[in-house]
């Protein structure tokens, strides 16, 4: 599970995410590290030396930290110039999911399950409340003070912000937080990477980060493994994904 960290909030705080594409690209191309690519080259156009290296550490555990060459291979590809900004938007949200358990937690336990809910929007009252009754209270206990919490939450709402997903302003309404037929179909592998041993897509702890309501996934599934994208089997109560295309090669199948 890992261990509950506050490093998302340096990446949250970036002004412009596209430059965070356009890093990944470079660090998988070149092999320059973070520390090259946001200290020395100040690729996040950042004023101080201090706030770069925050970054950098964060930019490094958060982003560039990859679980298998399947895992490298399959970045390589999504963060490229061709596909749409909507969709890496969704694809560096799943990113920060699987290699940080604090943002993992507050988007699949409360930021995607009001959306599913049909509320209108989310406040920071519900991620500070969340993270107080559910993270503080619980077996690993942090030590956060209130204006840590307050910042967890502020920075959080900053990058649901940015990724589109709700609006700008006091109130952050939802906006129609909906991937498309490609990311669906990219989703399923960030499930497996999360979960490599987990067949069953209803009862992976991946399921609610894909903002589709589990009553739907079934039908939703069925749709998209007629295009031979994947191959599934429901027996009533498990629905199993085989996954029929590489990590390397899925995104080329989708987008061209």
């Amino acid at each position: 599970m890992g261990s509950y960290e506050t490093t998302f909030k340096d990446i949250a705080g970036l002004k412009d995410y596209s430059v965070i594409f356009s890093a990944v690209v470079s660090h998988l191309e070149t092999g320059a590290s973070a520390e090259e690519l946001v200290i020395e080259n100040d690729a996040f156009d950042m004023r101080t030396e201090k706030g770069r290296k925050k970054v950098a550490w964060a930019f490094d555990r958060l982003v560039l930290h990859f679980k298998s060459e399947q895992h490298k291979s399959i970045t390589r590809s999504i963060f490229n110039d061709e596909i749409p900004s909507a969709d890496k938007n969704f694809f560096l949200l799943w990113q920060l999911c699987l290699n940080d358990r604090l943002i993992r937690e507050i988007t699949s336990q409360i930021f995607a399950k009001i959306y599913v809910s049909e509320r209108v929007s989310i406040s920071q009252d519900d991620i500070i409340g969340y993270v107080k009754n559910n993270i503080i209270s619980g077996e690993t206990s942090p030590d956060w003070s209130e204006e840590t919490n307050y910042r967890i939450a502020v920075r959080f709402l900053n990058l649901m912000t940015k990724l589109g997903f709700v609006s700008t302003g006091r109130v952050k309404k939802f906006e129609y937080v909906r991937p498309s037929t490609e990311a669906q179909v990219i989703f399923l592998y960030f499930a497996k990477l999360f979960a490599p041993e987990h067949s069953d897509i209803l009862t992976s702890p991946f399921l609610s980060l894909s903002f589709i309501a589990k009553e739907d996934i079934q039908e939703r599934m069925k749709k998209l493994s007629m295009k031979d994208y994947f191959r599934m089997n429901f027996n009533g109560v498990a629905l199993k994904i085989e996954l029929t295309h590489s990590y390397e090669e899925i995104c080329h199948v989708l987008y061209n």
